[in-house]
């Protein structure tokens, strides 16, 4: 019979030790990565070569995919909308009476 352990004390001077996850590590392919962010294909690698974007993981030749938990980390960092978008009304055509 196994005997009880205590858990051990946590020094609150201590930071928190990093969660584990208990799923396995997803890779996006940039189909996936652009529905997620609502960025276009060119926007997204134009991100990442000026670094505003992370980094994708090389997976064969040329085939790239990027890490789930940065890219929704990267999508975490966002800036809130501060106020909706107004929608402009649509205007409509004056139909033309023919006489």
């Amino acid at each position: 019979m196994p005997k009880n352990i205590p858990p051990p004390a946590i020094n609150a001077a201590e930071p928190a030790p990093p969660l584990e996850r208990r799923y396995r590590e997803r890779l996006l392919r940039i189909d996936d990565v652009c529905y997620l962010t609502g960025l276009g294909r060119s926007t997204v690698y134009a991100k990442v070569k000026g670094d505003a974007f992370p980094n994708p993981v090389q997976l064969h030749g040329a085939c790239v995919a990027w890490r789930e938990s940065e890219v929704d980390a990267w999508i975490d960092a966002r800036p809130l909308a501060t106020a909706p978008v107004p929608i402009k009304p649509q205007r409509r055509n004056a139909v033309k009476v023919q006489p």
